[in-house]
Formats: C-alpha cells, sequence, structure tokens
C-alpha cells in the first residue's frame, strides 16, 4: 500500500517536477526516538475527539490504514497494520512509520502490542509499507515491501522497492532478515511494486505483488520461493488474468482458494466510474475462477466485482482461520480522503471481521460469528410499518440490528440510522423493490464531507418479497449486510450527538418489520 499522499507513477518529466528530498527530511527510524510529551499530546488530542469508534480498531493518534500480517500464530490472531502516529504533527513535523501489532483469542478483544516492525534500515528507510504473514514452524514469517528512493536530493529520483522478511518468535519479537528477498521490479515494471501477500501451495511458498506495467496499466505479479528456505526467492512471472487495461495500479492482492474456486482480491487505481460502480476515489474488488495453474501462472476468472458498495473500503486481507473459515479485515477507509477526524490528528479504522463465503460464483461476505459476544441489552422488533415509524430502542449510539423486512405489496422500505428527533438528519437505507435497488445515502448523515465523490450509493440486486438487513452501527460508522451478504455497505459518518433514533417507513404499501437490536 502507497504512503500517506503519495501519489502514483507517471513519466519521467512528471517525475524531475518533485525533489523528494524534503519528504523526508524529518524521518525518525524508531518512535522511541520521539520525545514522549509530543506522543502524548498527540494521543490526548485523539482522545478528545467525539468519533472515537467503541467497537472497531483504531490508532491512538496518527494514521491508519491497510490491515497487514493477517495470521493466527501460537494460538492468537495476530494483526498489523500501517501505521503514521505523527502525520498529523506540524511545528516541525516528524515522520514515522512502520507496523503496529495487535493479537486477540477471539477477533473481538485485541491486545495491543505496540510497534512491530519499524523503517530503520537501508531497506526500508523511506516506508514499511503492506506485506503479510505465515506460520513456519514455531515462528511466523512476515514479508512486505520496503520502500526506498534514490537520488532524493535531486529532481531525477526513483522508486526501488525492496521486498523484505522479517521472523518474529513466541514472544513477539521480530528480526529482520538482512539481505532483501527481490530487489527491485519486474523489467516490464515501474518502481510501483508492493504488497506481498504469502501462501504455501505443495512444498513451495508464493506471494503475490501489487504492480504497474511501464505502459501505466495494473497487474500482479508472483515471486516465489521453492523449498523451506525463505531468504531464496525468484521472479516467477505475471498473473495471467486477460486484464490489459483495468487501472493504472493493483494495490494489496490476495489470492486463495475456497469452495473449489481460485479468488483474488485486489485494490485496482485508476478506474473511471460506470453507471453505478467505480464511484469512490479508488476501488477493491476481486476475480472468481478456476483455481490458479502453477505452471503457467494462468487465472480463468470470471468479470471483475466491487468488493463493497458503500463509501469507506480499501486494501483488504484475509486469513484462513483453525476451523477453515476465510476471514477479512480491511481499511475502513480510502487514500486522498480527508475525514473530519484529522481535526484531532488522527483518520483511519478497520472494518469488523468478516467471514467470505462463496456461492454460486459470487463472494458473500457476512459478519463473523464471535460478534455476538458485543451484544447487551436486548430489544425485540415486530412492527407493521405504514407512515413514518420510531423504532423503540434504548438510543445508545452503537448497536447491532437484525431485522427480517416483509415489503408485503410496498414499493420500498426506509430505514433511518442515526437520526435526530425530527429525523432531518440521518444516514438513509432504501430497500427498492419496485426497481430493484439498495440505496445508502449520507446526505444529511452529518458533518459533511468527500462529497465532490458523491453522497449516495446504489447497488442492483434481485430480491423478493422478503429481505434479511443486518446492520452494525458504531459511533462513526455504519456497515449493512443485505441478504445473504450479496450486497455490503460500508460508510464513515460524522452525525451529532443528538442522533439516537432509529425511522422507518414503507412506501406504496405496508411492510412488516421483524428482528432484533442490541446495544453493542
Amino acid at each position: 500500500m502507497k504512503w500517506l499522499n503519495e501519489k502514483h507513477e507517471f513519466s519521467l518529466e512528471e517525475k524531475r517536477m518533485v525533489n523528494k528530498s524534503a519528504q523526508f527530511k524529518n524521518m525518525t527510524k524508531h518512535i522511541r526516538q520521539v520525545p514522549e510529551y509530543i506522543i502524548r499530546e498527540e494521543e490526548k488530542l485523539t482522545a478528545a475527539s467525539p468519533f472515537r469508534q467503541k467497537f472497531h480498531i483504531e490508532a491512538k493518534s496518527g494514521f491508519l490504514n491497510d490491515p497487514n500480517g493477517f495470521s493466527f500464530f501460537n494460538g492468537k490472531y495476530h494483526l498489523f497494520y500501517q501505521w503514521t502516529p505523527l502525520a498529523f504533527k506540524q511545528d516541525p513535523p516528524i515522520w514515522h512509520h512502520g507496523w503496529y501489532h495487535i493479537a486477540s483469542l477471539d477477533l473481538i478483544n485485541w491486545e495491543d502490542l505496540g510497534p512491530a516492525i519499524e523503517s530503520d534500515t537501508e531497506l526500508d528507510k523511506h516506508g514499511t509499507y503492506s506485506g503479510s504473514a505465515i506460520v513456519i514452524d514455531d515462528k511466523l514469517f512476515c514479508i512486505y515491501t520496503g520502500n526506498t528512493w534514490t537520488n532524493t536530493q535531486t529532481d531525477n529520483w526513483r522508486r526501488l522497492p525492496y521486498q523484505v522478511g522479517a521472523w518474529m518468535d513466541e514472544y513477539n519479537q521480530f528480526k529482520k532478515i538482512d539481505k532483501p528477498l527481490i530487489i527491485d521490479t519486474f523489467a516490464d515494471c515501474t518502481g510501483h511494486f508492493r504488497d506481498p501477500k504469502i501462501w504455501k501451495h505443495a512444498n513451495d511458498y508464493y506471494a503475490i505483488l501489487g504492480a504497474q506495467r511501464k505502459d501505466l496499466t495494473g497487474t500482479a505479479k508472483i515471486i516465489k520461493s521453492e523449498g523451506h528456505d525463505l531468504t531464496k526467492w525468484q521472479k516467477y512471472g505475471e498473473l495471467k488474468t486477460g486484464e490489459a487495461n483495468l487501472g493504472y495500479m493493483w494495490e494489496c492482492p490476495d489470492y486463495f482458494e475456497l469452495n473449489g474456486q481460485g479468488v483474488l482480491l485486489f485494490s485496482p487505481q485508476g478506474l473511471s466510474p460506470k453507471d453505478n460502480y467505480f464511484q469512490n476515489v479508488y476501488q477493491t474488488g476481486y476475480f472468481i475462477g478456476e483455481p490458479l495453474n502453477y505452471e503457467n501462472l494462468d487465472f480463468k476468472h470470471g468479470q471483475f466485482h466491487e468488493l463493497d458498495a458503500g463509501f469507506d473500503f480499501y486494501a483488504s486481507q484475509t486469513l484462513e482461520a483453525p476451523d477453515g473459515r476465510r476471514i477479512m479485515m480491511a481499511w475502513f477507509g480510502i487514500s486522498e480522503m480527508e475525514y473530519p477526524t484529522t481535526k484531532y490528528h488522527y483518520s483511519g479504522c478497520l472494518t469488523i471481521p468478516r467471514e467470505l463465503i462463496v456461492e454460486d460464483k459470487k463472494l458473500l461476505q457476512r459478519p463473523i460469528v464471535e460478534l455476538e459476544k458485543l451484544r447487551k441489552k436486548e430489544k425485540k422488533a415486530d412492527i407493521l410499518i405504514d407512515s413514518m415509524t420510531e423504532l423503540d430502542t434504548t438510543e445508545n449510539v452503537t448497536q447491532e440490528l437484525d431485522f427480517e423486512v416483509n415489503l408485503g405489496s410496498a414499493d420500498s422500505f426506509v430505514l433511518d440510522l442515526r437520526a435526530n428527533q425530527d429525523n432531518s438528519q440521518h444516514t438513509r437505507l432504501i430497500i427498492d423493490r419496485k426497481n430493484q435497488y439498495c440505496i445508502l445515502s449520507r446526505k444529511e448523515s452529518g458533518i459533511s464531507f468527500a462529497e465532490k465523490y458523491g453522497t449516495e450509493r446504489k447497488r442492483k440486486f434481485k430480491f423478493g418479497q422478503n429481505l434479511r438487513v443486518h446492520i452494525f452501527v458504531d459511533v462513526s460508522s455504519v456497515e449493512i449486510f443485505i441478504g445473504k451478504g450479496e450486497v455490503v455497505f460500508s460508510a464513515r459518518i460524522f452525525p451529532n450527538d443528538n442522533q439516537t433514533k432509529i425511522f422507518a417507513q414503507s412506501i406504496g404499501g405496508k411492510s412488516q418489520l421483524t428482528g432484533k437490536v442490541w446495544d453493542l
């Protein structure tokens, strides 16, 4: 994953317009080198934010983006995230970048293990970019992209990526491999070559990386390590997808097989909006097809599908849980978007963990069952909805809603979340049965932001009279799962304190709403 506010690579002439030295002038190798009072000041400002989430993962300060190294090791789930804790610090600016480490027994309650991999060697001195992890015997092997630039004191700079390895022991201590696993990029690519996702097949190890060809189109490349020696890797080849022009760069690729199907998740940059699709500044989506041919890297697949229909979703990463489930987390945000939290010197959180299921050549997403542990006070709902109706809830801000909507003869059903008393402000979900659409609007959600990318997301979806709607509401977000998980909307929202109501309305006929609401 690219670093905060970094742009993609264009022509040599355009590169010469920028001198890179200023970007790294105030970069520090270790967070312990920063005076403690500065860190505490930043964390105090962040803690004062009225938008701090209750059950989503957030950093104590600064910029959080991609989930990295998602794995199950030594009896616990381990998760790292891209971390720039002083990203909004000024006078003077201080740059620190690396992986932050948390661990959990249940994917719900997380232990803070502090900074993990930092940008402190010649191989990653300009950024510890995204990567992944896999258990090898009694250690966790991590592979990531070390970002460096050559000629930073001139206008003729060049990106020089390294793929770097590190071992974590049972005490969560890291030791980097001092030689790069892969130097530079493939001959037909620019320096945009990053985000290795590792897996084992037969007796060998593979990693897939996002890349940009020299003709400025996106692709994925594969590197390979034969046998058990994880220090010897080769540039194996390009994943053959048949996609010659799907954006200018693919980030955060993740290949796995599920229910006999090959699945490739990735984040292509540079897709133009088309109908109701590709409305965000960057996208995340997937191909499903036949399992990868490891001899020639041929991957026969169907069309590209967006993974999330909402506003704020990027850089997904998965693991295979001990019980065989494929579980995904993602960055609940997108590059080059300024969120209202920056006022409090932080930005970004992670989505709730989701189980992925392949069914009828579609990738379904469902909240993991462990999230039930968050449930507290419960309210039941069994209401005939006609005109605008306020639902009987606890008025707690953080909630889970699990409803079955029977639309009867109604044309559409409207659910307003985080609404104020007169329902003039809300986050609105519309189930349009007549036109077979699901629509999410944050036009009246609260504080406006990113309006140039639109305030509504819309997804065509075939459904009948009954439809399940499963929703998780946190202080500054909603995640909505519709049907069996065919449509998911993720959205950051920034309501006012008085927006604690839920309203429902049925249009063109009556609807029946049945289900439960829990405080979380």
